[in-house]
């Protein structure tokens, strides 16, 4: 596998968090560090390119084509308190080499800027109807789960996290980087070609979460607008399944008697 990257420039930053959010299922990590990079206006200062990536280009509305890639984006408050990384992308490695390959360059880059806390970011399926979704979270240690529960945030005791936002949140561990994993409740929803369904409502319960813990005051009336209309498709879908069962049910021939004699 190989790596190449384009450097924008060299951030000054003074003792970062870093926030990681990649596609998964109903994009709630990649809808959450697009908000925020568009909300605080963060800046670009690297991409990078791997041939783990899937093969093929993006055609953009302009008629040119883009290769797949992840981007490092920061933003400094007024007074440097609490400077951010931001690491997303429009893909996630194919491979569990790549994954890994991908999720140490992040953590270089942690280690690069001096990182006070790394903040990964994911989805937590739950294959039905969610109403109001809650957020779940896990901690690279006990004082940190305490941390996070003071804010509305779940604790976990069981289960696993796949994909880079979960294996970069793993591996920090190994270098002694603070970090905290989010994960927000999402029905998983897929449309009618099998790709994931954004879920904005999702999005926003995790970046009301992320906001307190980082002290961040994030505007959240566009993506709230994006929760409704998500709201009202999965209500759509969910009426479209209820329809389906019931014609199931009224068009499937009567069950046979129970004594067949011949």
């Amino acid at each position: 596998m190989s790596m190449q990257y384009k450097i924008y420039k060299e951030p000054e930053l003074k003792d970062p968090y870093m926030i990681v959010g990649l596609p998964g299922i109903g994009y709630v990590a990649k809808l959450s560090a697009d908000y925020l990079v568009k909300e605080l206006r963060a800046e670009l200062f690297e991409e990078m390119y791997s041939s783990s990536f899937p093969p093929y280009v993006i055609i953009k509305k302009d008629g040119t084509v883009e290769l797949l890639k992840n981007e490092f984006y920061y933003w400094k408050d007024g007074e440097s308190k609490k400077d951010l990384i931001i690491f997303t992308g429009n893909v996630q490695p194919v491979s569990p080499e790549g994954q890994y390959e991908v999720a140490n360059e992040v953590l270089d880059r942690a280690e690069k800027f001096k990182v006070k806390k790394l903040f990964a970011m994911g989805a937590y399926v739950t294959g039905r109807p969610v109403e109001k979704p809650k957020v779940y979270g896990v901690a690279t240690a006990p004082e940190l789960v305490e941390e996070i529960k003071r804010y509305e945030v779940s604790s976990m005791d069981s289960g696993s996290i796949s994909g880079t936002n979960g294996l970069v949140f793993g591996l920090a561990k190994l270098r002694g980087i603070q970090s905290v994993c989010l994960l927000s409740e999402t029905p998983g929803y897929m449309d009618a070609s099998g790709h994931t369904l954004a879920d904005a409502k999702s999005a926003q319960a995790l970046l009301k979460v992320l906001g307190k813990l980082l002290d961040l005051k994030i505007e959240m009336e566009p993506l709230e607008k994006e929760a409704r209309l998500t709201e009202k498709f999965v209500q759509e879908i969910e009426e479209l399944e209820r329809q389906t069962e019931e014609m199931r049910r009224t068009t499937a021939p009567p069950p046979p008697p129970k004594d067949i004699y011949f």
